[in-house]
């Protein structure tokens, strides 16, 4: 299922272009779900005299931090449709990859849960139809694929956002295979299009890379953008405080936009450059996925079926 801001951004951003009153724009584009019936609160609360972005901060528990930098940026800058429509396309970007990543998974588990009820069956039969064996051949394959899923989801929701074990987690996420490189071209996505936005918007290039800074997500590539928001405060380039441990174009397409005077039009490429990139990767480990479980179950087959022929021929030995 679409996630239902895509819809209800872009509405806000068309009608708030063609003029339309916030509290009115806020009225109509409400139609029922989470975040629907979160913007008739907050419309209620703009009809009664509270700023946008004041009202949204009121909701700041529902809301993700870029969500509630952005419609506050747009309010101060007074282009509120275009943070709107950014937002609306950021979604709708995120929508995709999540869409790649459930297809990708969907054929591992079918593999898994395949695996745990056909597996078992040669055991189950050799050892003389015991309900018992089958069962537990069953459940030991599924205990051995959902533990360690667990767990990993258990440390992803469990760590805390900051902090030394945070920024190991994400240096771990990094050395993935594949999994590394699109989480890198992710956050560096998130780090552009958050700088371009708000830099074109009108906003002090300072706040622009305090606030592109804090969107990043991961805490080892944050660090190593860090440089950039040090840098304008001492009054120089940006470009020169990043870490040499991002990519080589990334820096050199900086250096272009702050040399042309073009910052804010750099940025965005190299936000869509990086969101590509990040697509195509994500879109392989979606492949990749499903092709090492298959192996793995193969291997499982085989294991069963050579204890299986063992068990029968050494039994027929013994008899």
């Amino acid at each position: 299922m679409a996630d239902s801001r895509i819809n209800l951004y872009h509405n806000l951003s068309v009608m708030l272009n063609a003029g339309v009153p916030v509290t009115r724009a806020l009225q109509q584009a409400c139609k029922g779900g989470k975040y629907g019936r979160l913007f008739e609160q907050i419309q209620q609360d703009v009809a009664h005299g509270s700023g946008l972005a004041e009202a949204v901060g009121k909701y700041e528990k529902h809301f993700a931090p870029l969500d509630i930098t952005l419609v506050r940026v747009g309010e101060e800058t007074g282009q509120t449709a275009e943070m709107f429509e950014a937002l609306a396309q950021w979604y709708a970007f995120r929508g995709r990859l999540m869409s790649v990543m459930r297809m990708g998974l969907f054929l591992p588990v079918f593999y898994v849960h395949a695996a745990a009820f056909l597996l078992p069956v040669v055991p189950f039969a050799l050892g003389g139809w015991d309900w018992g064996t089958y069962f537990r051949g069953m459940f030991g394959i599924l205990v051995l694929a959902y533990v360690p899923a667990l767990v990993i989801l258990g440390v992803l929701y469990l760590t805390p956002r900051k902090g030394l074990l945070r920024r190991a987690l994400d240096q771990l996420t990094l050395w993935v295979p594949v999994l590394g490189k699109a989480v890198l071209e992710l956050s560096l996505s998130r780090y552009c299009r958050t700088f371009a936005i708000t830099y074109k918007a009108g906003m002090p290039i300072l706040q622009c890379a305090k606030l592109a800074t804090e969107s990043v997500g991961n805490a080892v590539v944050q660090s190593r953008l860090q440089g950039g928001y040090e840098n304008i405060q001492l009054g120089q380039e940006m470009s020169k405080g990043f870490s040499t441990l991002l990519p080589g174009e990334f820096i050199s397409i900086w250096e272009v936009g702050e040399e042309s005077g073009e910052l804010d039009q750099s940025a965005l490429r190299l936000g869509n450059m990086h969101a590509e990139n990040a697509e195509r990767l994500f879109t392989l480990l979606a492949r990749v996925i499903p092709f090492a479980i298959y192996l793995v179950v193969i291997a499982v087959i085989a294991f069963f079926i050579v204890k299986g022929y063992s068990k029968l021929i050494y039994g027929s030995i013994s008899m």
